[in-house]
């Protein structure tokens, strides 16, 4: 009787029976033929499912897309193939030494003979593949430093504009807008909705957020041509209620973490309950505790604003009525300055006028009072030059300290402190004025006294004045020989006489 597989053998066409050593006859098989065969016998004798552990070694991903392993245990090892396909389904990336759980089917691979398992999934041991995914994709992340402080934005501290980016559903988006609106009344804000769960909700995660900022791109080339009304978004919350790993796990796609990076909009997370932890949390530039807790941190409270204004316009008031006193006393300090200055001059011009009065007296009178005069004249415009100079240079001064008060200071305040300072201007002026005045009265009176007692005011009193032939004037009879001749200068003309013989009882 033929056997099943001398017939398979026969039916291929195989060589006539031949004798082997045990004296029985056989009919010998090809590879082909006996790799099928195998893989028969294999397909018939074991379970179509198998469920296998091992611990992964060598494991290789080709170009076209199919990985190839070993998996390994103390004792033996078993080749593992897995298709392009199944290896995108799996939540994490199988890598040397990882211990996992594989489930396929065991079959020959006949053109090499090779028993191989082709895996349909893999689980790891000890923790759940969607946690592992999620600790190497931390990995990943953090070590290309996307987790870094340093790398986030920082965000706005006064919002005019928020985009949300959550579900239309549910009550999430009641809570966030009622904490938004009840902390600050005239926030603008914009819903894009999502997605938040599910395997469409990453790619419209990350549709909405690369919307946003084209629609911001396009305001801020909008601005130079046309007169847009529309306010640019200064801050996206992303946000969603809570629920499990797998309801959250669209926040942790690695692709949805690098479009918040990109993103030059800011952007803060409230994703789940206080515990839960998502990849977009942590890349995100802030991350709140709940969507209500990222909505308090991102948006300011109305009423701490006005009581922080309320505190500063305090400090400002105290700090300008302090520049103000210092200023004053400032002004008071240099016109007293001033006046002492000024009389220290007019004192110094009034010792000068004494020495050139002196000086006329000795000199040709007429040429004498004319170079006094001027010296007089260009005294009194040197000392009021020098005193308008300091007059305008202080002016100035007090003119720019009064200009930065009042853009330190609220406009009401400011006002009377510049009509103050207006009037101290004033004040200071009229007094410089009055210095000058009675400076100039002095002067002019000095000048009139110098005029009474110069020779010219001599003659016309009826005095004259003799030189003798040499120019010297004659104050002695004994300076003046018989012969001499003399000039006699009075009020108006001049008389040339020539000493004759005295009479007697003189020198002569």
């Amino acid at each position: 009787m033929k056997t099943a597989a001398m017939r398979a053998a026969g039916a291929g066409g195989a060589p006539p029976l031949t004798e082997n050593t045990a004296g029985s006859a056989q009919k010998p098989l090809t590879i082909s033929q006996a790799n099928t065969l195998l893989a028969h016998a294999l397909a018939a004798a074991l379970p179509a499912v198998f469920f296998v552990q091992g611990e992964i070694s060598n494991f290789r991903t080709y170009d076209r897309g199919h990985a190839f392993f070993t998996l390994k245990d103390a004792g033996a090892e078993l080749p593992c193939i897995l298709w392009k396909d199944a290896l995108a389904r799996l939540k994490f990336k199988p890598k040397d030494g990882l211990a996992v759980i594989a489930r396929g089917s065991v079959r020959l691979y006949e053109p090499q003979g090779r028993i191989q398992l082709y895996v349909e999934t893999l689980w790891p041991q000890g923790a759940g593949a969607l946690e592992l995914a999620f600790r190497q994709l931390c990995e990943k992340l953090r070590h290309e430093g996307l987790f870094e402080a340093a790398r986030k934005r920082p965000l706005p501290r006064l919002p005019r504009h928020v985009a949300l980016i959550t579900s239309r559903t549910g009550d999430v988006l009641h809570d966030v807008l009622t904490t938004a609106w009840r902390r600050f009344p005239g926030l603008h804000v914009s819903l894009y909705p999502v997605r938040v769960q599910g395997e469409q909700a990453a790619p419209d995660i990350i549709r909405a957020i690369q919307r946003l900022n084209v629609y911001n791109e396009y305001l801020g080339e909008a601005e130079s041509k046309i007169e847009n009304q529309k306010l640019k978004i200064d801050l996206i919350l992303l946000v969603r209620g809570g629920g499990s790993l797998e309801d959250l796990w669209a926040f942790n796609d690695e692709r949805l973490a690098r479009a918040i990076v990109a993103s030059r909009i800011p952007i803060a997370t409230g994703i789940g309950h206080e515990p839960d932890t998502t990849i977009a949390d942590l890349v995100g530039d802030l991350r709140g505790p709940t969507p209500t807790g990222v909505t308090e941190l991102t948006i300011p409270d109305v009423r701490a604003l006005s009581a922080e204004l309320r505190n500063q316009a305090a400090l400002l008031t105290r700090d300008v009525r302090r520049t103000l006193t210092l200023w004053q006393t400032g002004v008071e300090r240099t016109a007293v300055q001033l006046t002492a200055g000024m009389r220290e001059a007019l004192r110094g011009r009034r010792q000068r006028l004494d020495q050139h009065a002196r000086q006329v007296a000795a000199i040709e009178p007429r040429h004498a009072i004319a170079q006094g005069w001027r010296r007089v004249e260009e005294g009194q415009r040197r000392l009021e030059q020098a005193a308008r100079e300091r007059l305008r240079l202080r002016i100035t001064g007090l003119t720019a300290i009064a200009h930065r008060l009042e853009r330190a200071s609220p406009a009401g305040r400011m006002g009377r402190h510049r009509d103050r300072v207006g009037h101290l201007e004033g004040r200071l002026a009229a007094a410089l004025a009055a210095r000058l005045g009675g400076a100039r009265q002095r002067l002019e009176a000095g000048v009139r006294q110098l005029r009474g007692v110069s020779p010219e005011a001599v003659l016309e009193r009826g005095f004259s004045i003799t030189k003798d032939q040499n120019g010297a004037i004659v104050r002695k009879a004994e300076q003046v020989r018989r012969g001499d001749v003399i000039t006699t200068r009075l009020a108006q003309g001049e008389i040339t006489s020539t000493v004759g013989k005295p009479k007697q009882g003189t020198l002569f």
